[in-house]
């Protein structure tokens, strides 16, 4: 279980949250809906710890997750809606290079595995500055792979399905069937609650805000 404890965030002088509480199921999906401006993105960068809390704790079961922020940024995926690919970098050296900086093997096999998963590897030498968006979002997508292979328990996601095609996004699906099979645990931010075929739960900010005015 992940514990959202009494959180406070301010972006500049705006409180985005006050003594915000929730708790998200282990090896479950939560959708994270509300409209532009509700917070979807901030939570998420709070939970991954790029946005710093003003007051309250994150716990992964009963250990604070920032006591060893190292420890739980390797332990999750966080993509946003920017791709953070280098147009400079093709599709296979942007994956190989977002490998290297979490410490993982960047074993050419297991790269094209993860490219082939979102039906990336014909385009595995495409530079990113000539890619469509589409392309981009799924390079980005590959990463989430990387986590069959490697250690980890989470997803953190941010509009993923943005620029996907029918195609891509039954790709997409299947990753995450397969991660919930290993007891993942997914949190998207997202406008499009049909974007998962599996059971989820949802967390609705605009819900938390008006009770918060009541």
């Amino acid at each position: 279980m992940l514990y959202l404890e009494g959180l406070t965030v301010q972006r500049g002088n705006k409180i985005v949250f006050s003594n915000f509480n929730t708790i998200i199921k282990s090896g479950s999906i939560t959708l994270i809906k509300g409209k532009n401006g509700s917070g979807k993105s901030t939570l998420l960068r709070t939970i991954v710890g790029f946005t710093p809390l003003e007051k309250g704790t994150i716990k992964n079961d009963k250990k604070n997750v920032f006591n060893n922020n190292e420890e739980w940024v390797n332990n999750l995926i966080f993509l946003d809606t920017k791709t953070g690919l280098s147009k400079d970098l093709t599709v296979i050296e942007n994956l190989n290079a977002w490998s290297t900086m979490k410490g993982w093997s960047s074993n050419i096999e297991n790269l094209t595995m993860a490219l082939k998963s979102v039906g990336m590897d014909k385009y595995a030498d495409l530079y990113i500055s000539q890619s469509s968006e589409g392309l981009k979002k799924r390079a980005a997508l590959a990463r989430l792979y990387l986590s069959f292979i490697n250690k980890v328990d989470f997803w953190i996601l941010d509009e993923p399905t943005n620029e996907l095609d029918k195609t891509s996004l039954v790709l997409f699906k299947q990753l995450i069937s397969k991660f919930l099979k290993q007891n993942g645990t997914i949190i998207i931010a997202t406008h499009d609650l049909t974007i998962v075929e599996d059971q989820f739960n949802i967390l609705d900010l605009d819900d938390f805000k008006k009770q918060r005015v009541l």
